[in-house]
Parts: C-alpha cells; sequence; structure tokens
C-alpha cells in the first residue's frame, strides 16, 4: 500500500497543474482504475477510503467526473459485439506513461533527484499492470466495438499510448482529420517515436488550417519523407476525426457541435480486431485518399 499512495501522491501535483480542484481525489480514482478496472464507483470509494479515511462519495466523484473532462478518461456510452461486461457508467484511462511523461520536467522541478527517481520507478512498474488490466489496445477488452465519448487531449494522447506501446507494432497509422493539430509540438514527439520505429503515418484532412499547424506538419514530413503523406480533401466534413491503425483498429469519430465551449465534444465508435467494420473505414479512407491532393 505505501508503493501505491506514493504513486498516488506522484499524480496528485500534475492533476492540481491540470487545473483539477479535486486533485487528491481524483489521483486515487484514476490509480485506482489502473489497479483494478472491475471495480464500480462503490467499490472503489471503499479502496479509496483503505487508503485516506476522509474521503467522501462527493469529492471522489468530483474527481472523476474533472478526470473525463480534462481528458485523462473516456466514458463507456454503449458496448456491441465484445464479450466483456462493462458497468453502467465505466471509463477508459489514459496510460499513464503518457500522462507521466508529459510532466515529467515538470516533476522534477518539484522533487528532490533522488525522490524522483523513487517514484518514476513506482510509476514504471504500474506499466505492465495497466497493459495487462487493459489490453494491448488500452480498451479493456480483446475485441468488440464500444462507443465512447471523450475530449481532443483523450484521444491524442490514447493514440500516444498505442504508437509508442511495448506491445503493438504499428505497421501504418491513417488519419481522416478536419485539421492537423495531432501534429503540436507537444504531441508530435510520439509520431516521431513511432516513426524511428519503421512505421508510417498517411493523413488526409479537409477544413482551413492554421499556417502554424500547416509548418508543424510540413516539418515532421520533410524530417520523414518516406515514411509520412500529408493529403488534403474538400470532401472531409469539419467534425471528422477518424482513425486506422493496420488491420486491428479503427475509430469512427465525430466532433460535436457544441456551443459553450466544452472539453467534453467528441463521440466515436472504436473498432477492435473486427474485421468487417475496419474493411469498410479503411475503404472509405482510400475512397478519399484517391481523390485528395498533396499539399505538403
Amino acid at each position: 500500500m505505501v508503493k501505491l499512495t506514493g504513486i498516488i501522491q506522484t499524480f496528485e501535483p500534475i492533476f492540481e497543474r491540470e487545473g483539477i480542484t479535486h486533485s487528491q481525489e481524483a489521483s486515487l480514482y484514476y490509480v485506482l482504475s489502473i489497479c483494478d478496472p472491475s471495480l464500480n464507483f462503490t467499490e472503489t470509494l471503499r479502496e479509496a477510503r483503505k487508503i485516506r479515511r476522509t474521503v467522501s462519495q462527493r469529492a471522489l466523484t468530483k474527481g472523476r467526473d474533472y478526470l473525463l473532462k480534462k481528458g485523462f478518461l473516456a466514458n463507456v456510452l454503449l458496448t456491441h459485439d465484445t464479450e466483456k461486461e462493462f458497468e453502467q457508467k465505466d471509463f477508459i484511462p489514459v496510460h499513464l506513461r503518457i500522462i507521466f511523461e508529459e510532466n515529467e520536467e515538470y516533476l522534477k522541478e518539484i522533487y528532490e533527484p533522488e525522490d524522483f527517481s523513487v517514484r518514476k520507478k513506482q510509476v514504471e512498474d504500474l506499466y505492465g499492470v495497466y497493459e495487462d488490466n487493459y489490453g494491448d489496445y488500452g480498451l479493456k477488452m480483446g475485441k468488440g466495438c464500444i462507443t465512447l465519448y471523450y475530449s481532443r487531449k483523450w484521444i491524442v494522447s490514447y493514440i500516444a499510448g498505442i504508437i509508442t506501446g511495448r506491445r503493438v507494432k504499428v505497421g501504418t497509422l491513417s488519419m481522416m482529420l478536419s485539421g492537423l493539430r495531432v501534429f503540436e509540438e507537444k504531441y508530435r514527439q510520439y509520431y516521431e517515436d513511432m516513426i524511428e520505429r519503421g512505421s508510417k503515418i498517411r493523413i488526409v484532412f479537409g477544413g482551413e488550417e492554421e499556417i502554424e499547424e500547416m509548418e508543424e506538419a510540413k516539418a515532421l514530413r520533410n524530417k520523414y519523407e518516406e515514411s509520412v503523406e500529408v493529403r488534403y480533401s474538400p470532401t472531409i466534413s469539419r467534425t471528422c476525426k477518424s482513425f486506422i491503425i493496420d488491420d486491428k483498429l479503427a475509430m469512427d469519430g465525430n466532433k460535436l457541435l457544441t456551443t459553450n465551449g466544452e472539453e467534453l465534444s467528441y463521440i466515436g465508435i472504436m473498432y477492435l480486431k473486427e474485421e468487417d467494420s475496419v474493411k469498410n473505414l479503411r475503404r472509405d479512407f482510400e475512397n478519399v485518399w484517391k481523390i485528395s491532393k498533396a499539399l505538403i
């Protein structure tokens, strides 16, 4: 339990930095969801109180809801054709490796070197627990499809966890998007790591891009000319957010046209090892690819 407590304490300042007011409860919920994803909320509250007796149901709920809002969790809305049974209100967390790596320099600033090294080792020891519990593709199932409600940060972090993971060798990542923000500097390193390991990226986008976003995509294309293809098609909807990883995983996603600035503005169906569904989405992608043009 001491080790688990240390990991929870490591994530607290990360979540606080993200503006989560109930950072302690958020960290408790996040770490416990990784250690035992079978727990329902009542069981998670019981386990949380074994670590911190004063945790209230309201505070833990707030912590969980902030994790969802800030892109550390996705909400499972529906399940289809999967042997895995999900709870009525279930969530898929981002791989803790992605969160830790994005905040590693910040943690070095607030912890002494020796303390940081201990904490880093504790978090790394939990990588395997996450991967065992959530599977190679981080969806808590081996096959099937689920409908998710999520934020932009969650889906970008989710893809980063797959393409730079230890268990899945990605051949080609194909994306059909309304823009190129996926290549922003803070995310670009994940794509570079993927390419360095022999993978390729094909992206076709629509809409009007900012010059900065075009330049970031161009820089990646110029650096890895043989491994990156970027094309444009005006036929792509401004709400389209879809991707395919080889013949194993595909998401048919869309951005919701919200008017209140909500972070939770995406909904998508994830198909894992559903051969016909992945093939259909691949066919749609290739049809758009054929009529698109290279801009970069």
